[in-house]
């Protein structure tokens, strides 16, 4: 021991620990120097990885975990029709009233697409139903409201002419009617039979106005006997 403590120098002593500093950094350049993969999820801390971070492209649909993006995370029509399936919008994946008639293609909703029922009363526009959109035969008897006969009569002196008017219950229309004499004796003419907007107004009717009523107007010519005019209308709702 006595020898190698009288060869130790300054020199010695700093060569040898400056061999040791070369071994070390041989290690740690190595260990810099390893090949890909070295870094695994481990050694990153939380946060490490930022989105300036991420390579353009670089997260692909494999690397997207199942049920990952919530519609939270969707960008404002970032969902196409492109994008949809087919069939993949059913009803029931529909909002109360999310289609209104403005996303509905002209004559897009034919019979065949219309359930049982689905036309109502309330849902036809008054009017909306004319002569030529019926089918033959297609109202009968059973589809008709009540039908109501109203009737008037007036006498009528001999060698007279006679008129009488009848009126249909209030909310109901004149759909036909006539007149007849009360008695069969010579010299009986009818001068009119027609219909009339009401009592009240029983002039000529122009095309499209709505009969309230019947009038019926005759002349007795027979010189020696009387008799009457009855007129009646049938009225309906």
């Amino acid at each position: 021991m006595k020898q190698i403590r009288k060869r130790l120098t300054y020199a010695n002593v700093m060569s040898t620990i400056a061999v040791f500093l070369v071994l070390g950094g041989a290690t740690a350049l190595a260990a810099g120097q390893l090949g890909k993969n070295t870094v695994g999820a481990k050694q990153l801390k939380q946060n490490a990885v930022t989105a300036a971070k991420v390579k353009k492209e670089a997260i692909t649909t494999a690397k997207i975990k199942n049920g990952a993006i919530s519609a939270g995370k969707l960008a404002a029509g970032a969902v196409g029709t492109a994008q949809l399936g087919k069939a993949a919008v059913t009803g029931e994946k529909l909002a109360a009233n999310a289609v209104g008639s403005t996303n509905i293609a002209d004559k897009a909703v034919t019979a065949t697409k219309l359930a049982s029922n689905s036309v109502l009363g309330t849902t036809i526009a008054d009017n909306a139903v004319t002569t030529t959109k019926l089918a033959a035969g297609s109202v009968t008897a059973s589809k008709l409201g009540p039908i109501t006969v109203e009737t008037e009569t007036v006498a009528v002196p001999k060698e007279t002419s006679g008129s009488v008017n009848v009126d249909c219950p209030a909310g109901q229309r004149a759909i036909s009617g006539g007149g007849n004499w009360g008695a069969f004796i010579k010299g009986l003419s009818f001068l009119s039979s027609r219909p009339i907007r009401s009592s009240a107004d029983n002039g000529a009717m122009a095309n499209g106005q709505v009969a309230g009523g019947w009038r019926s107007s005759g002349f007795n010519e027979s010189p020696t006997e009387a008799t009457s005019i009855q007129v009646y209308v049938l009225c309906a709702q």
